[in-house]
């Protein structure tokens, strides 16, 4: 592989990695909210559908 090569894998590695880091984060914020809501509403005998999102904000020290 030369360079390029090895650098454009790698970055397609960081792509990849980041999106299923940012899908679970998200499954796991979904999961947990609606438990939470389950609950919070119980004592009042309602049902909600709960959905929550996770939103990543980054910034670059060295750009």
């Amino acid at each position: 592989m030369t360079k390029t090569t090895t650098q454009a894998a790698a970055l397609a590695l960081s792509v990849l990695m980041t999106l299923a880091t940012v899908a679970g984060m998200n499954g796991i914020a979904t999961k947990q909210y609606a438990a939470a809501d389950s609950l919070a509403m119980a004592p009042y005998g309602l049902t909600h559908v709960a959905v929550q999102h996770v939103t990543i904000v980054g910034h670059r020290a060295n750009a």
